[in-house]
């Protein structure tokens, strides 16, 4: 199995699963970029084939034909871009409150245009006061409370909005295209689920309900779970097949 964790985690993230299913399968985990002692040099964003060559580069070392990916929260993008670029390499997928599935309106508008992008550059780097911003959003309702607090939590520090910094810019360009891995899953026939946590406000079930229905080839799952504890509610739930 191929594990990939979530913003701000690494590879222990996991750690509930891997103790359920020692002894059932093997495991590849890793720390994605920026997360433990990952990094990129210079300052381009990732391009697609990078991350490409380095799946395969890593497949080949170690002789893996397939396997079951699951992906938490950010690490859902980069299993889909890999189901995207690379479906012979996957027997199932599991993706635990994905990124990559839906974009938000401000992670477009950060992302997807030089203007959003100089402007996150500005607020992160010089006006920490983000947090008092981001902390309005949610007093004024234009943002949940609940999603205010982890913002709060997540750029609390100069290390903490470098990263955020770092992930959402030079990610900006990994994100899948659904039309292409929706053909994988079909072609290869993939078996796919997504997990979600019906008390999550980061990744909520609410963005999903289009896809829902957009998407029937997908097994949709609810926990009662947020989206903090959402990986160790799952783990609880698996009685030896995932």
């Amino acid at each position: 199995m191929v594990f990939l964790h979530g913003f701000g985690q690494n590879f222990e993230a996991f750690s509930d699963v891997y103790e359920t299913l020692e002894g059932k399968y093997s495991f590849l985990s890793f720390n994605l970029f920026f997360h433990g002692e990952s990094d990129i040099d210079g300052n381009k964003p990732l391009e697609i084939s990078e991350w490409e060559a380095l799946i395969l580069a890593i497949f080949a070392q170690l002789n893996i034909e397939k396997a079951h990916w699951m992906g938490f929260s950010m690490g859902g993008k980069f299993t889909m871009i890999s189901a995207e670029r690379l479906p012979q390499l996957f027997s199932e997928i599991t993706l635990l409150a994905p990124d990559g599935i839906v974009m938000s309106p401000w992670y477009r508008f950060a992302t997807q245009g030089i203007l959003g992008r100089f402007s996150l550059w500005v607020l992160l780097k010089y006006i920490p006061a983000i947090r008092v911003l981001v902390l309005i959003f949610s007093k004024i309702g234009l943002i949940k409370s609940s999603v205010g607090r982890f913002s709060e939590h997540q750029l609390n520090s100069s290390e903490k909005r470098q990263l955020v910094l770092d992930v959402w810019l030079r990610f900006r360009k990994i994100w899948p295209n659904e039309k292409v891995w929706i053909k994988n899953l079909k072609d290869h026939q993939i078996p796919m689920g997504i997990i979600l946590g019906k008390y999550d406000s980061i990744i909520s079930i609410q963005k999903f309900k289009n896809k829902r229905k957009e998407i029937p080839e997908i097994h949709w799952v609810e926990l009662s779970a947020g989206h903090s504890n959402l990986v160790q509610k799952f783990a609880k739930t698996i009685t030896g097949k995932v």
